[in-house]
């Protein structure tokens, strides 16, 4: 239980401060919701491969791509529309967490 709770801590709170209140605010004022929300996603994504790759980088390109990339529009929109940490931190908490929750990990 302390694991699911360090790894929120640090991936949830920590990402999403820097990811989307910090960098896809800023980038929101330079080029509008969208593109900041995409661009914030991809550079979310990519830093995934780097800790979570295998070696096999275009295997891990397209895996995290696809699977940060799609949560990462998702909690770009929610910040984005509402502007509100909570639900980034309990979707990001809840991805992360499942896991290990699960036993799967």
């Amino acid at each position: 239980m302390i694991t699911v709770v360090v790894v929120f801590a640090v991936n949830s709170l920590l990402e999403e401060v820097f990811y989307r209140r910090w960098l896809q605010t800023r980038w929101e004022h330079l080029l509008g919701p969208w593109p900041a929300i995409v661009l914030s996603s991809l550079l979310w994504a990519a830093w995934h491969v780097g800790i979570q790759g295998t070696g096999d980088l275009p295997g891990d390109l397209a895996a995290t791509f696809v699977n940060q990339g799609v949560q990462g529009l998702f909690l770009g929109y929610l910040w984005s529309r509402y502007r509100l940490m909570w639900p980034l931190l309990t979707v990001h908490g809840a991805v992360n967490a499942a896991p290990v929750l699960l036993g799967l990990w």
